[in-house]
């Protein structure tokens, strides 16, 4: 291993940019000599990656989606391989992006470079021969949720929980003022999702439903735009009386009184807000029904797979359309006993994302598992780790 730390670090989502900037300024704090370059977006970068690749458009949903963006993913492919052989790092942290990191992974282990999962790609839900290739491949994999640690486990990994980084983010968001005046009516929130193809899918039926509501009901309404989002794909939205912000997520979630939200990361910052919400996923007829074939969970929301119930209503497909979301949310909006249930249900979700800190543990699990020493100069491995599981 080299006397400076040096790592590739891939994140190709813009929730794992956010995760992989939390995780390399952690481990800059630790040892200030480390390099990276990888793939990621603007935060990794401002956190001192040299970004080989840029991810922000890399990010599909949906198995047929991905050949849309077959031809960059190739392109990105070869990049990192290509540059991992030029700069011999001593490992590779693998953040999500699961089928793109599939590949790259089997290129960097023939080439003998560690590799590190953070934010374990959920592929335990529908891709059993992937997670045991996963655990096969992997120096250490660090979880984000609990229930992972045990599955990895018994598939032979040496996995441990860190908890989500989310826990700080969100508390830091909360902290920062509202970019809106206070509500004097009640307010719902439109979180449509962060990618092209997503939104396009679910904003004709959210922005309809939420106009119909407030008309009915005397609703204040917001719609939040995803960094780098058009504002043509929110196209509509001043007619139906739709405010549409771009900043102070985390408070605006906090002051709603009912969200419709895609279903993704999302749905666990509405739970760390405590906010009521319907989720939402409308893929491609043919993503849908492999997928359906291959899932092993019971919900598409990740605060009823937390929860192991459910805790919030989902729309899946067909189901996400004007009426339906209009009778879910009016359901909720006039019923303050399951308003007030849905809220203590979240605060049990949000529970189960651990303490804050969690970038801290997994920076300190990732030196620990690559054998590298802190800037002090003592040995990680075997002791000093905090670690949840």
């Amino acid at each position: 291993m080299s006397i400076r730390l040096n790592l590739l670090i891939s994140a190709g989502e813009a929730s794992g940019d956010v995760h992989g900037a939390r995780l390399l300024r952690a481990i800059t704090s630790r040892r200030p000599d480390v390099r990276a370059f990888g793939m990621g977006g603007a935060l990794l970068a401002a956190e001192g990656m040299d970004p080989t690749v840029r991810s922000e458009n890399l990010s599909v949903v949906g198995i047929f989606e991905v050949f849309e963006k077959l031809p960059s993913l190739v392109r990105a492919l070869t990049a990192l391989r290509r540059e991992a052989l030029r700069r011999r790092p001593d490992a590779a942290v693998l953040i999500d992006f699961p089928d793109f990191h599939a590949f790259l992974a089997r290129r960097l282990e023939r080439d003998g470079v560690p590799l590190v999962y953070y934010v374990s790609p959920q592929v335990w839900a529908w891709r059993r021969g992937r997670a045991k290739t996963i655990a096969r491949r992997a120096r250490r994999i660090i979880t984000l949720f609990p229930f992972e640690v045990d599955i990895y486990r018994r598939l032979g990994a040496d996995a441990v929980w860190a908890g989500h980084p989310l826990v700080d983010e969100v508390r830091e968001g909360l902290a920062e003022p509202s970019p809106l005046p206070p509500k004097t009516r009640r307010r719902l929130l439109l979180l449509p999702g962060s990618r092209t193809a997503e939104i396009r899918r679910h904003w004709p039926p959210m922005s309809e439903a939420a106009a119909n509501l407030a008309r009915r009901l005397d609703l204040e309404v917001i719609a939040l735009a995803a960094p780098g989002v058009s504002p043509e794909l929110l196209a509509g939205a001043g007619e139906r009386g739709i405010e549409v912000v771009a900043t102070g997520k985390h408070a605006l979630l906090s002051s709603a009184d009912l969200a419709f939200v895609a279903s993704g990361t999302a749905t666990l910052e509405g739970a760390l807000c405590g906010t009521p919400m319907v989720v939402v996923y409308r893929t491609s007829p043919a993503s849908f029904a492999i997928g359906r074939r291959l899932v092993k969970v019971r919900w598409i929301s990740l605060v009823n797979i937390l929860a192991g119930e459910e805790v919030v209503p989902e729309l899946l497909q067909g189901d996400v359309d004007a009426s339906r979301l209009e009778k879910e949310g009016e359901s909720l909006l006039e019923s303050p006993e399951r308003l007030l249930r849905m809220r203590f249900e979240l605060e049990r979700v949000a529970r189960r994302l651990g303490p804050p800190g969690a970038s801290d543990r997994a920076a300190n699990a990732l030196l620990e598992a690559i054998g590298a020493r802190s800037s002090d100069g003592r040995d990680t491995e075997g002791h000093g780790v905090e670690r949840l599981a």
